[in-house]
């Protein structure tokens, strides 16, 4: 896809966390430049940034409700139109070069990113050093292009409704990384929402194994990309810790590498859609495609919008009810869905429902003071 469609992992997932996924991080700092040898780290009015306390306004009804419901409704509209939309470019219309498709979209959204900034809608801090790039954001850039590939490579053998399935198995497989590495602890609770997500998912994809044309190829791409996905979740926690870049930044210091390296790739696995058949496509519908792109950019311009207008809980609740419109739609456009897949992906749901609640729990058990005796 042009967008990484895993926003709704990231999205139904720890995109808030990070991004995010997504496709929330959108106003935090971020350390850009390492200073070796005298230990000094620095970065232009992060400190001013950092340390200014605006005065807190009372918020007025439109503040209150209309601007997050608009956002949260926009972007439901907007990251639904484009997993369809791309699906239908991908499959239907032939262009079965996700390297491409995601390259493109990647640009396009820096591109996008540098505008908003500079019409003031959004804060642009200084670029990061080639030192803090290399050491600390391209281990996250390379997961995010796996990420992106492979999440737009499974929809070449997928249906848009089993995929969306899947996707609230990414939660789960970001807690069994998160617990590898030492950053979570382990609790009844989300040892139970775990258990739930994978075994509703388990049982959706037994009944999708025994369906004419299943291809495990698809399946495997899924989950090498919420694999990924995880990854760099976990890297970015690793590599960056509290020095996070916020929305703009993203797209801007990050959307360049990340669609240079899928690119690079198109130009070794996809050269036919660089100067064949698919430019030839592109050609002959150039509304189609441009539509497509411009749809992948508003991804993630409204997901900025929308954590920044609500909060990450809000927008994960949220992610989960787009993803379930979307499995409708998909029924509905043709995809074919069993009961007991429904019935898996229940299950599936409350799990993940489980796993937001005692996520909350942990973060307002974290953000409480401390009784001292």
């Amino acid at each position: 896809m042009v967008s990484s469609t895993r926003e709704s992992g990231q999205s139904s997932g720890e995109k808030g966390q990070s991004k995010s996924a997504s496709q929330g991080q959108t106003s935090q700092p971020y350390y850009v430049s390492d200073a070796s040898s005298s230990g000094q780290r620095s970065r232009a009015g992060a400190g001013q940034r950092a340390t200014r306390r605006p005065r807190k306004l009372q918020k007025g009804p439109m503040q209150k409700w209309f601007m997050p419901a608009v956002s949260l409704l926009l972007w439901m509209i907007v990251s639904s139109a484009v997993i369809l939309l791309n699906k239908q470019i991908l499959v239907e219309d032939g262009f079965s070069y996700p390297l491409t498709l995601s390259a493109l979209g990647q640009f396009a959204s820096a591109i996008a990113g540098l505008l908003a900034a500079k019409l003031g809608w959004m804060e642009l801090g200084p670029a990061p050093s080639l030192q803090f790039f290399l050491l600390r954001l391209m281990p996250v850039v390379a997961c995010a292009a796996g990420s992106l590939y492979l999440g737009n490579l499974a929809y070449l053998f997928l249906s848009v409704a089993f995929i969306q399935i899947l996707k609230v198995l990414t939660p789960a497989l970001t807690l069994i990384v998160t617990l590898c590495f030492g950053l979570e602890s382990l609790s009844w609770p989300l040892g139970l929402s775990v258990a739930l997500m994978s075994g509703g998912t388990a049982a959706a994809t037994a009944v999708e194994t025994g369906m004419p044309g299943f291809a495990w190829q698809g399946f495997a791409a899924f989950m090498l990309s919420a694999s990924f996905e995880s990854i760099r979740v976990v890297l970015i926690q690793l590599l960056l810790g509290q020095l996070q870049f916020n929305a703009v930044e993203i797209l801007v210091y990050l959307g360049p590498p990340t669609g240079a390296l899928l690119l690079t790739a198109a130009g070794i696995w996809e050269q036919e859609a660089l100067m064949g058949p698919g430019l030839t496509l592109m050609a002959r519908k150039p509304v189609l495609y441009s539509a497509a792109i411009l749809l992948g950019v508003g991804v993630n311009l409204t997901t900025a919008v929308a954590i920044k207008a609500t909060s990450s809980l809000t927008f994960k609740v949220f992610g989960c009810i787009k993803n379930t419109l979307v499995v409708v739609t998909g029924v509905f456009l043709g995809d074919t869905l069993a009961p007991e897949q429904m019935l898996g992906y229940a299950v599936s749901v409350a799990g993940f429902g489980l796993y937001t609640y005692a996520k909350q729990q942990t973060q307002d058990h974290r953000r409480s003071p401390k009784k001292t005796q």
